[in-house]
């Protein structure tokens, strides 16, 4: 399986000039990524970006995050009321399929319950329901898959199902960091940028079963700027530069634009079997 991370600048945010165009921007990064079953998104802090500024996109960031990949069933008892989130009913729902359940438990049943551990030691689980249900099994605290096993005794089980529940978000202070811990965990790191190369069938199908990087830049500048900025060489740490709008006739397209469409290319390439296709 390949685990796609991707890395895009928190100042996506600085071109829209209010909290709701800023929290539609993220449910558009949020919503994509989930499509597709990104791993992870990464954003980092652009250089030009002042670090009370790159805080407070981070926790604009996460708190719609936090939401999105929340169950709706178990919104009201873990999201707490947060006025940055009056924008929330304006924006359609993620639907991840871990979510997509009945509105109240059924036997035989899996679903995405929340686990925790009371005083005496023992675990019970939020399942949608007011009424906690005991976790009869070895389990761990958080938001874990459940298999319900009673509902007149209020019973689960903890399995083992691997389970998609949004990507991780994680957030770095430079791109140099990004591009340092990318060439750690991934086996190939891809910049995007309107002067790259077109990806082949060929050169996509290499990265099958792996753990790839896929760099985006900002509204304002490119991935190569970006690092000029931090006095850095880009190229000393990416295997490919990608252009995936070959004769675009824009004069720019946005951050989160390329994201969508460089993650609908390479699918085709990695789960589509663009053999066949093309």
């Amino acid at each position: 399986m390949t685990l796609i991370r991707v890395a895009l600048p928190t100042s996506i945010l600085d071109v829209e000039h209010t909290p709701l165009l800023k929290a539609i921007k993220i449910h558009q990064v949020a919503r994509w990524t989930s499509i597709f079953g990104v791993y992870e998104v990464i954003f980092y802090k652009e250089p030009l970006t002042g670090h009370i500024e790159f805080h407070e996109q981070e926790k604009f960031i996460k708190t719609y995050w936090s939401y999105f990949f929340t169950p709706p069933y178990l919104r009201k008892l873990l999201i707490p009321s947060n006025p940055l989130l009056r924008y929330v009913g304006a924006l359609p729902p993620i639907r991840l399929e871990a979510f997509n359940v009945a509105k109240k438990p059924k036997i035989g049943e899996v679903r995405v319950g929340f686990v925790y551990k009371d005083l005496s030691g023992k675990f019970y689980a939020h399942i949608g329901n007011r009424i906690p249900y005991l976790v009869e099994n070895a389990c761990e605290e958080g938001l874990k898959p459940l298999l319900v096993v009673s509902i007149e005794d209020r019973v689960v089980e903890c399995i083992e199902k691997p389970i998609y529940l949004g990507p991780r978000l994680t957030f770095y202070s430079s791109l140099r960091e990004v591009l340092e811990r990318s060439r750690s965990t991934s086996h190939y790191v891809i910049a995007t940028d309107k002067k790259g190369e077109f990806p082949s069938y060929n050169t996509i199908s290499k990265l099958r079963d792996r753990d790839i990087t896929i760099l985006f830049g900002s509204p304002r500048y490119d991935l190569f700027e970006i690092a000029q900025q931090e006095q850095m060489s880009l190229q000393k740490y990416i295997d490919y530069v990608w252009n995936t709008v070959p004769e675009q006739r824009v004069v720019s397209i946005r951050t989160e634009e390329a994201l969508i469409i460089t993650l609908g290319v390479i699918n085709i390439f990695l789960r589509g079997g663009v053999e066949r296709v093309f």
